[in-house]
């Protein structure tokens, strides 16, 4: 699925892994609850993905089993690779309208929203773009300048034509939930464990991070920040029934003749944004707006995503400038 692809993938799921492993180990010393932390990974979405049960009633195997199953049938809805998906369909459909699902329709109809929030900075029809850039392993590309130019004229989310349940998209164009399809999901996770009995728990799709509850010791819980391009935390946050997202530019990159090439791209001309941020880190009890708009703020920089975040209530965000410099919203 090609939701979220990483440059330097091994190292990038190495460090959610020893993330939650941290997080499990001190949990575990604190913890007085008669259940022993349940955990189960897998790799999905095109990254490691792992479910953690604190305190939970019922059949643990069969309420990870069913958490996996959403994640699942999400992947096989948003997809843009898997050819029965309703994304793959709309992308290949040369003009026509296309039948889609309702949870499909509605978080187009979200989607093009926050792509009018951000002025279309933010653009879910970036596909033709993304297409031609590569950011995995030692096989990186920069896409040809008269290419990349005709990808970006493709690029207008005010072309996709939502109605009811059917689709119609522009022939050449292409929709991409890349920056908004894990939250989602997050939340769909979410919200079927707590309607399962699940009081505390941890949820992370690729570094995606929801919390259900808190601590098994009560306390709230405490997820890193990644200083970028290294292993250690440039801050920490607390949270409770709540989800962390951040986008960053150290995720997915190559560099180049002095040059810095990630894959958070402009709509506008295609090449990577510079706004003097390295990351965004979003935090709310939505994981669907976690993830957009921690894109959404690295393409607007700082003091354009302020008047886009006070239009949230509680939210909070972690700046952090590409000289070092840590910014707070909300907090």
């Amino acid at each position: 699925m090609n939701l979220f692809k990483s440059k330097n993938r091994k190292h990038f799921l190495c460090f959610s892994i020893v993330l939650i492993l941290a997080v499990s180990i001190v949990t575990l010393l604190v913890s007085n609850n008669k259940n022993e932390p349940v955990s189960e990974t897998r790799f999905m979405l095109d990254t490691v993905c792992t479910v953690t049960l604190y305190e939970w009633q019922g059949d643990s195997g069969k309420i990870i089993d069913n958490a996996f199953d959403i994640c699942s049938e999400c992947e096989k809805r948003f997809s843009q690779t898997i050819s029965c998906s309703d994304i793959y369909k709309i992308n290949h459909s040369k003009g026509n309208p296309t039948n889609v699902s309702p949870e499909t329709s509605a978080l187009l109809r979200r989607s093009i929203e926050y792509c009018r929030m951000s002025g279309g900075e933010f653009d879910i029809t970036i596909a033709p773009v993304k297409a031609l850039w590569n950011f995995n392993g030692d096989n990186y590309s920069i896409p040809d300048t008269v290419a990349l130019e005709k990808a970006a004229s493709k690029v207008d989310y005010t072309k996709i034509c939502v109605d009811e349940q059917t689709v119609t998209l522009p022939d050449g164009m292409g929709i991409d939930l890349g920056a908004i399809a894990k939250g989602y999901i997050a939340d769909r996770i979410a919200e079927y464990l707590v309607s399962s009995g699940v009081t505390s728990a941890i949820i992370d799709l690729g570094g995606n991070i929801y919390v259900i509850g808190r601590r098994p010791d009560g306390e709230l819980w405490r997820i890193g920040i990644r200083k970028p391009f290294s292993d250690v935390e440039a801050d920490v946050v607390e949270a409770a029934d709540s989800s962390v997202v951040t986008s960053g530019v150290y995720q997915r990159y190559f560099e180049k003749d002095g040059f810095l090439y990630h894959h958070i791209l402009r709509s506008s001309d295609g090449f990577p944004c510079d706004t003097g941020l390295h990351s965004v880190t979003v935090i709310s009890k939505s994981s669907e707006q976690c993830d957009a708009l921690s894109t959404m703020c690295m393409l607007l920089g700082y003091e354009r995503s302020l008047p886009v975040l006070s239009e949230y209530s509680e939210i909070s965000a972690v700046f952090i400038t590409s000289d070092g410099k840590l910014l707070y919203y909300g907090k």
